[in-house]
């Protein structure tokens, strides 16, 4: 069997996306072939330009955000179908046969691939959440039946209240407390929804210095004493492949002002937002998928804001239940005490070698099937 890997991202929020990036970049450090492709390139103009406008939308309105959760779509209406025939054709071509799917949105693609390959293809269905996330939940409404065939593998162990799997950011060892620098990173996810902005306020008044994230260079106000803003280049899109035709972490850089800024290429995590997170005391975000996997992999615990749906829920139900992370409210009731996110950030430093790494696992699992065959 061929053993070259595809890694099925999307791009709807980073959360589908990154963690496909580090994938590929781990596979490729332990000697496999691997590469990513985005949902979003079998979209046609109009509907990558409505992606757009929904995301403006929903940083606008966490109700509106919340709100087109509740609304059953089906992707495939989304879909270029001379894209979707192109990219078959050449997965063919290229006897690509060993997929891993980040977002249920590939699913209804890959259905198609299986009836054409004329050869065997193995998909395993990763979900980055501890609950089904809206692509996942869409695709089942359509088709109950969507996992059969393939291997589904799930990050975190709902029934027994643990973690399966971790991702691997390649940032070294988590800091212990003692070695942060006693800051908060603000942020509202890949797509910048949620209340984190309205937290600024009560942060700052119980002493704390923030790195916030930035959406737009309006939402950069006057300049305020200990405050920073991070941005990620605002015409960078996750669908966009590079001048070497990879695709890449979101160049960023600390901006100021109304003034215009370059963003260097970000060509390791380390070296965005992430960097960022490692070295703070806590982040103050949403919980989705994403922050979970940064907030176990820089050994950062997690002030849990409202989420973005059921599934955000259950992840910040989790991540409460193992001492990873603090909600918000029960934070605010302590005076936003600072022995509280110490004593979190302590319990995760030594978390994250308990888990296993997914793509080393993957790895292990092809050696063996090689060896059986």
């Amino acid at each position: 069997m061929n053993n070259r890997v595809t890694i099925l991202c999307s791009g709807f929020g980073l959360g589908f996306y990154v963690p496909g990036l580090l994938l590929e970049r781990k596979l490729h450090a332990l000697g496999l072939q691997a590469e990513i492709e985005v949902f979003e390139t079998l979209m046609p103009d109009a509907k990558k330009e409505q992606t757009d406008n929904s995301r403006k939308a929903y940083q606008q309105s966490f109700a509106v955000a919340l709100t087109s959760q509740k609304i059953p779509s089906d992707i495939r209406s989304s879909l270029d179908e001379a894209a979707v025939e192109q990219l078959l054709q050449q997965w063919q071509q290229e006897e690509r046969q060993r997929f891993i799917v980040l977002s249920g949105h590939w699913v209804h693609v890959m259905d198609k691939y299986r009836a054409m390959a004329g050869f065997p293809v193995e998909a395993e269905l990763l979900y980055i959440d501890a609950e089904l996330s809206p692509s996942w939940k869409n695709l089942r409404r359509l088709n109950p039946g969507y996992a059969e065939g393939c291997r589904e593998v799930h990050m975190y162990d709902l029934l027994n209240r643990s973690i399966q799997y971790r991702i691997d950011a390649g940032a070294g060892e988590p800091l212990p407390a003692s070695a942060r620098n006693g800051r908060l990173v603000v942020h509202g996810g890949g797509w910048g929804i949620g209340t984190f902005r309205e937290k600024f306020a009560a942060l700052e008044a119980a002493g704390y210095e923030l790195d916030i994230a930035a959406y737009s260079t309006e939402e950069i106000g006057p300049a305020i004493q200990g405050r920073r803003y991070y941005m990620n280049d605002p015409q960078w899109r996750t669908w966009k492949r590079d001048v070497s035709g990879k695709y890449t972490f979101p160049p960023f850089a600390e901006v100021t002002g109304k003034e215009t800024h370059h963003f260097p290429p970000c060509n390791e995590y380390a070296h965005g937002m992430f960097g960022v997170i490692r070295q703070a005391s806590a982040v103050i975000s949403k919980p989705g998928g994403g922050a979970l996997i940064d907030s176990l992999a820089s050994g950062t615990p997690l002030v849990l804001l409202d989420p973005f749906g059921p599934h955000e829920k259950i992840n910040s139900d989790l991540w409460v239940e193992l001492g990873y992370g603090i909600r918000y409210g029960k934070w605010a009731e302590s005076g936003f005490d600072r022995a509280l996110l110490r004593g979190i950030a302590d319990h995760l430093k030594s978390a994250k070698d308990k888990y296993q790494d997914y793509a080393a696992s993957y790895a292990e699992q092809l050696s063996a099937a090689e060896g059986r065959s």
